[in-house]
């Protein structure tokens, strides 16, 4: 983990630098024990920006096509940030089993349950993915919104990453069924960020 805090410390300064970012709920990041962080999509730089103000490293899942489609030198950094693959259009157990192992250690693993970037601030709209992981972990959830100015990231745009909360998992499913629960979790996770979304600055 050396290297990661490493590229951390490097380009941390260098986004906020380009980007006017700003932090709100900071305080409502734990300082250890197992986390899942959730986050809307906005851009491709939304991992780095989610790290900075983290004390711990976060382990991303991210789509397959990104360590394979890129070269050798993008898996190589998308290792060394944390992230490993995930085949989003089959069944992926081995991504599964790899972040319920990330939770069992009590370290922090990061989802984006949109599944891709969303180019705009269109509402949020989460897949359940998170909460089968909470239900299985018993992992408590990060809200976290992702805000910027305008509809593309552009450089000097002003982004606003705002923390809720944690929410438990046993506040995630307290519907009886499996089919219902996850239901109710995205819904749930879904309140949470649009909620945040609204408040913009």
């Amino acid at each position: 983990m050396k290297l990661y805090f490493f590229l951390l410390r490097l380009l941390g300064p260098l986004a906020r630098l380009v980007f006017r970012v700003e932090y709100r709920g900071t305080e409502h990041i734990p300082r250890d024990g197992a986390l899942i962080v959730c986050a809307n999509h906005r851009s491709v730089i939304d991992p780095l920006l989610l790290a900075v103000p983290f004390r711990r490293p976060i382990r991303y899942m991210a789509k397959s096509e990104l360590f394979e489609d890129h070269g050798r030198l993008a898996a190589w950094f998308l290792y060394a940030m944390g992230a490993f693959p995930v085949q989003r259009d089959k069944g992926d157990a081995g991504s599964v089993r790899t972040a319920l192992e990330v939770l069992e250690k009590g370290e922090v693993l990061g989802i984006f349950p949109q599944g891709r970037v969303i180019f705009d601030n269109s509402p949020f709209q989460p897949k359940a993915g998170f909460a089968l992981l909470a239900e299985k972990s018993g992992a408590p959830v990060l809200p976290v919104s992702i805000y910027c100015q305008g509809e593309l990231l552009r450089p000097r745009s002003h982004v606003t990453v705002r923390f809720g909360a944690p929410i438990p998992a046993s506040a995630l499913f307290a519907a009886q069924g499996e089919r219902i629960g996850l239901r109710r979790a995205a819904a749930r996770l879904s309140r949470e960020i649009n909620g945040m979304l609204e408040e913009k600055h």
